[in-house]
């Protein structure tokens, strides 16, 4: 029924929702989770946001049927469209980046510490900032450290961010101070802007974009928390944009690759699918190039003090890729199941069979999509970032734009419907346990109504393109 609804309906039922969004993030205040009376306004701050982004992402829901329709699928009134798509995303921004606080996540403070150790010639990679707030005898070390330091999470822990995103938080630090969402921001306009790029060279309509860019998910994460995702993202989708119009100028698709693998490396597997099909001298070379590109952003960070920086750094990560283990929808059930048939293996025997088979049936999935995957290089890519999301101990909810950005030019229903249900696991914002004390955790019901609609739309398209094939 909601694809015969007219596309001015829609838009204009998509563009109030966002509003109602932006005004949720406007009012969010999330309070540390250290009593069960912090638990309970907690609860009440995220249910207005929650309910918010349903409305947004149901008005979006219904924005794509109605495309699918054909209302709205040719490029023309492109201009009017695209400025319309714009307006709307940035004013959502600019008041959320400047009315609403970061709530839901607190990393934008190390990304501002680490951008203010570069900006003053300290390598941040060497500095671990329990190290700096234990020293009874420090002084400020540039303007605004001794604030940061106590608002941190993990101080004892050197940073785990990689060269790419160092150097911007560096450079941001540099000339404004305190400008981290704001770069950020910026970037995500920028990731919509080259989103509307490539719609235009399909010959698609504009209006796909406002699937990413009046989405509730980017304004949340990045306008409102200021999560670094925009950053990685835009350079991904340079290097698709670029791949589809000249796949064979492969230094210059490669080097943005490379810059968005030292942000995140889950995009390395994008070289494999735009390389296939081309000689081995296509591949050599984009080996090379990426070598030198990650050799020249990640050397002067990484091994200075005969290397002292990198072993903090895979310290960091060690820590990160044993412990670290958030709302995983497979690997969470996995690694009780282990549990349960091994429960004379210690903790650490258990999450590390638990996280070797989730990087199993990645890599399996990673060479199934390249062999036989779909055609687009966009759905081949989409298809790696939300395997990536699903598969992974944490399941964080930014990091899910990496695939959501890919939804324009290649929808998939299992991106979509994650989208929408990962949020909720800022449940744990408002976690108490059973004998009443406030502990950060998801139960187990909450997991079950977020993933069991994923998995229901990844098994209907598996059985889909069984039956095709078969065809």
């Amino acid at each position: 029924m909601l694809r015969f609804l007219p596309l001015p309906v829609v838009l204009t039922w998509a563009g109030l929702s966002l509003v109602g969004v932006a005004a949720a993030l406007c009012h969010l205040h999330i309070l540390p989770l250290d009593s069960v009376e912090a638990a309970e306004a907690n609860l009440r701050m995220l249910w207005p946001f929650w309910i918010a982004s349903t409305m947004g992402w149901a008005a979006l829901t219904a924005l794509w049927l109605v495309l699918r329709r054909g209302a709205g699928v040719g490029p023309g009134g492109g201009g009017w469209a695209t400025v319309v798509i714009l307006g709307v995303a940035v004013a959502a921004r600019i008041i959320v980046a400047t009315v609403g606080e970061p709530a839901l996540s607190d990393d934008i403070h190390r990304y501002a510490f680490d951008g203010g150790n570069l900006a003053h010639g300290i390598n941040p990679y060497t500095v671990r900032p329990q190290e700096r707030l234990d020293d009874a005898h420090r002084t400020e070390r540039w303007p605004g450290e001794a604030d940061l330091l106590p608002r941190m999470n993990n101080p004892d822990m050197t940073t785990i961010y990689l060269p790419t995103s160092q150097w911007v938080f560096g450079v941001t630090e540099l000339f404004r101070p305190g400008a981290q969402r704001a770069m950020f921001t910026a970037l995500d306009v920028a990731v919509i802007a080259l989103i509307l790029v490539a719609l235009r060279g399909a010959g698609r309509s504009p209006w796909w974009a406002a699937l990413y860019a009046w989405h509730p998910l980017p304004l949340a994460e990045i306008a409102g928390s200021g999560h670094q995702e925009s950053l990685g993202v835009l350079l991904l989708l340079a290097v698709l944009v670029l791949a589809d119009r000249a796949p064979g100028r492969v230094w210059a698709w490669t080097g943005l690759l490379a810059a968005s693998a030292l942000v995140k490396p889950v995009v390395l597997p994008v070289a494999a699918f735009v390389l296939k099909g081309q000689r081995w001298q296509a591949w050599a070379l984009s080996l090379a190039v990426g070598v030198v590109v990650c050799a020249a952003l990640a050397a002067p960070l990484w091994l200075t003090d005969d290397g002292e920086p990198l072993k903090r750094l895979l310290d960091s990560a060690d820590r990160f890729r044993l412990k670290w283990a958030h709302f995983g929808g497979v690997y969470e059930p996995l690694l009780w199941t282990i549990e349960q048939l091994r429960p004379g293996w210690t903790n650490d025997q258990q999450e590390v069979l638990a996280r070797r088979i989730c990087l199993a049936v990645v890599a399996a999935i990673v060479a199934g999509v390249w062999w036989r995957g779909p055609q687009s290089l966009w759905s081949r890519t989409r298809w790696i970032m939300a395997t990536m999301v699903l598969l992974s101990p944490t399941a964080h909810p930014w990091y899910l734009l990496w695939a959501l950005a890919m939804v324009p030019m290649a929808m998939g229903s299992v991106t979509w419907l994650a989208s929408l249900t990962l949020p909720w696991g800022y449940a744990a914002w408002c976690h108490v346990d059973a004998d009443g004390t406030p502990g950060w955790g998801v139960p187990a019901w909450v997991m079950v109504i977020a993933y069991a609609p994923i998995y229901a739309a990844l098994a209907f398209e598996a059985s889909r393109r069984l039956v095709n094939r078969g065809r």
